[in-house]
């Protein structure tokens, strides 16, 4: 297996796959002093001004004393009305954000009640889903088809949320209103349908499990709904909705087909499919794809592979593992979400192709990586929410620590960030998700390979710059060392080649010996 030492050796620019800086790790005290319990989104979409009006009402319980909160919402809107559900509350309008005053400070345990109504003309995506907002596009046949992506710069693009990673809300309810003939598609289950006489419908989607700020999106097309089902590795049946353009169906049963592929693949690896008690959501769209829960975004416009292969459906599929199961709670650890995916999709190459796949695709994001900033900064080093390279360099780190402590240390360790417990895997009530740090995945790895990896992390997660390897052979012997940027010991083991024979070289305290070392020792 290569070693990092090899992977890591060259710089190129960055893959464009969905990234965006989010908001700072910081988080003022209003906004702390309160958890939120649940969203009730109430939106109401107009293409033809291409303006958003609605209400939204925030369920939160205080675990701060404080007399105001923060909420975030985009200086887009208006804010008309802010009431505890009966009485108005006074608020100020800041700069993307609505300062709310409370008659009487709230104390811990308190419930916070508050309706937020607006309207405006929200943010318009330049480039989703690279860049965040709403994307006014028209189907082949000329119908309006309206979408959201959110993942950079957070929710409050179009509803008022506390638009910070480290409190995602427990349940939530979007009601979304649009002209006919459009479905508007939204997270977990579509609870109920109003037709109106102005020929709008009103479609009510509830999500009774936790879920992520930019995974309260919706899409709204003139959808047909292709249903299908599957089994999951825990017994249950699970049922597949796609929301697909009537001109794209005849592509939809080999796409769903795929599906199941990617999860029973998921379920080997990660675990039983975390929403399997809601559904398993896909809905196309006129942008790339993004991983919201339940309703995942796929515009990869069917470009399947030769094999039937499909890598943006994997990709996004897979985060409802990693970033819908598993979430960071800080914007530092998004590697969580993109380089353990981006790790599983280079291992299905393994598992559908061999070993001879994966190592070029690892080779291939090796070519990408460019070192210049930590995969996840401590906070009190770094004002960066997360570095560049939590892709390609994330999905690297994890092949190097599979390489450092063997496959079945390595994917205990997998299974176990994924769900800590066994008993967790039969949760389906939201009790298995969670949000996660880099530190907890340190630890358990540590124990699964039984023994402290934290060196590992440290240079190659916390850090940019890269241990170099040199090389020196006397008299038959050659001398192994490492170089660290701080002068610490790095006992990365290095695996060479001897007459085409690999050799993996202990390097205790960092420094290594080959004897009888001669020109057919070739270091991997």
């Amino acid at each position: 297996m290569m070693a990092l030492s090899a992977l890591l050796g060259m710089t190129a620019l960055q893959r464009a796959v969905p990234q965006a800086p989010g908001r700072p790790a910081e988080i003022e005290i209003e906004r702390a002093a309160y958890d939120v319990l649940a969203y009730d989104v109430s939106i109401k979409a107009d293409p033809v001004g291409k303006s958003f009006a609605g209400t939204t009402v925030i369920e939160a319980k205080t675990v701060i004393p404080t007399a105001s909160v923060l909420v975030d919402l985009s200086d887009e809107f208006a804010v008309s009305a802010v009431t505890d559900g009966r009485n108005p509350l006074r608020f100020e309008r800041l700069k993307g954000q609505i300062r709310v005053h409370f008659p009487l400070a709230k104390q811990p345990g308190e419930p916070i009640r508050m309706a937020v109504t607006y309207a405006g003309i929200p943010h318009v995506a330049r480039n989703a889903p690279w860049d965040g907002g709403v994307i006014w596009a028209k189907t082949p046949s000329g119908a309006d088809w309206i979408s959201v992506a959110l993942q950079g710069p957070g929710a409050d693009l179009i509803f008022p949320c506390k638009d910070h990673p480290s409190d995602r809300a427990d349940r939530a309810t979007m009601r979304l209103t649009v002209p006919d003939p459009l479905v508007a598609v939204g997270p977990g289950k579509l609870t109920k349908t109003v037709h109106h006489a102005d020929k709008t419908s009103t479609y009510e989607w509830t999500m009774p499990l936790p879920i992520n700020n930019y995974s309260l999106v919706f899409n709204a097309a003139p959808y047909e709904l292709v249903k299908d089902s599957v089994r999951s590795v825990s017994g249950q049946t699970i049922p597949i909705h796609f929301y697909v353009l009537p001109e794209s169906r005849s592509n939809a049963a080999r796409l769903l087909g795929e599906q199941k592929k990617y999860l029973a693949f998921m379920e080997e690896y990660c675990g039983p499919f975390p929403f399997r008690a809601v559904k398993m959501g896909i809905v196309e769209t006129p942008h790339l794809g993004m991983e919201h829960s339940t309703s995942i975004a796929y515009g990869n416009k069917f470009r399947f592979a030769p094999d039937g292969f499909d890598w943006l459906l994997l990709h996004e599929f897979g985060h409802e593992w990693w970033a819908n199961l598993v979430s960071c709670a800080d914007t530092r650890d998004e590697w969580i979400h993109e380089g353990f995916q981006s790790f599983m999709d280079t291992l299905y190459s393994e598992k559908t192709r061999g070993k001879a796949a994966y190592f070029a695709a690892m080779k291939d994001r090796r070519k990408k990586i460019r070192n210049l900033r930590p995969v996840s900064p401590r906070p009190e080093v770094s004002p960066e929410p997360y570095g560049g390279d939590i892709y390609d360099k994330g999905a690297l780190v994890l092949h190097s620590l599979r390489f450092l402590i063997g496959d079945r240390a390595f994917f205990r360790a997998l299974r176990r960030m994924a769900y800590p417990k066994p008993e967790l895997e039969k949760r389906t009530d939201g009790r298995a998700l969670r949000l996660a740090a880099t530190e907890e995945f340190v630890n358990i790895a540590s124990a699964e390979a039984k023994q402290d990896l934290r060196w590992f992390f440290e240079v190659y997660v916390r850090q940019a710059e890269l241990p170099v390897l040199k090389a020196e052979t006397v008299e038959g012997r050659m001398r192994l060392s490492w170089e660290m940027p701080d002068g610490s010991a790095f006992p990365m083991p290095v695996e060479v080649s001897i007459g085409g024979k690999r050799v993996r070289v202990p390097m205790p305290g960092g420094r290594g010996v080959i004897e009888g070392a001669g020109s057919d020792v070739v270091i991997d």
